[in-house]
């Protein structure tokens, strides 16, 4: 019998598939799904008889919450997947384009904007950045409101290093089953970069598992970077929050910067 030299023996690499774009879709509808923390912030700054444009709206989660008050709501988004979800539930108030927020092909004016849920820090780049913002001013109205969800890099994550963070959620799906999520962050060069793993648990006992993999990087700018780029794009701020309870924002140690902004 030949023993085994444990100082030498390793675990095989676990091996995670490519996460499909229809696929993540789903998980973030679900993981989202039950998500209304940013509703009231936002429903203080409308008008229920205004006009509303969301950036990057997703699966509609926001635009039915703005479309109840009897808003004329407009969302975006560049995802197709994303759109045909948001298809599915009510729509009444609410029209869905697909379309990119740096390449606007918009007819009217709105009262309000909204990018919410850190989707203006998915652009990356500070040029892709300001020309969205730039053309955000030409398509709202003259006293309209500009109302951001920003992510900024708190102490924490200025301070990893070579180190990434690590934490898990686990959801539960429709089928029983569960669909464990597994996020790993690092900093580099005012971007966040982040691995997401989803490990698929279904309940039945003939289903196969999952795991699935993605990467994705986020601006990660100060809030003073911030500030100038919109100052450099004709805005200007009106109020800022470090997060939903309207506490004021506090460098190092918020990563939510809530931010209402009119054209200058």
């Amino acid at each position: 019998m030949t023993a085994d030299i444990f100082d030498s023996h390793k675990e095989p690499d676990e091996l995670f598939l490519p996460l499909s774009h229809k696929r993540y879709c789903q998980f973030y509808a679900l993981e989202t799904s039950d998500f209304s923390a940013d509703v009231a912030f936002y429903l203080e700054r409308i008008t229920a008889s205004g006009s509303i444009l969301e950036l990057g709206c997703g699966y509609g989660r926001l635009c039915r919450q703005l479309a109840a008050t009897g808003a004329a709501v407009t969302g975006i988004d560049l995802s197709l997947s994303m759109l045909q979800l948001a298809r599915l539930h009510d729509r009444t108030n609410i029209s869905y384009m697909c379309m990119d927020m740096t390449a606007l092909a918009l007819a009217r004016k709105f009262d309000t904007i909204i990018i919410a849920y850190h989707s203006l820090n998915l652009l990356v780049s500070e040029s892709r950045i300001k020309e969205c913002l730039r053309q955000l001013k030409t398509v709202i109205k003259a006293n309209g409101n500009l109302l951001l969800q920003l992510f900024i890099p708190d102490h924490k994550i200025l301070t990893l290093g070579s180190k990434k963070l690590f934490q898990f959620q686990i959801f539960n799906e429709q089928t029983g089953g569960k669909v464990i999520k597994e996020i790993r962050r690092g900093y580099k060069d005012e971007k966040l970069l982040l691995e997401e793993r989803y490990r698929v648990r279904p309940r039945a006992p003939e289903a196969v598992n999952e795991d699935l993999s993605h990467t994705l990087e986020l601006a990660a700018f100060s809030a003073d970077k911030w500030q100038a780029l919109l100052h450099d794009c004709g805005f200007n701020i009106r109020q800022q929050f470090g997060g939903y309870d309207r506490a004021p924002f506090l460098a190092g140690r918020d990563s939510c910067l809530l931010i209402e902004a009119n054209p200058a």
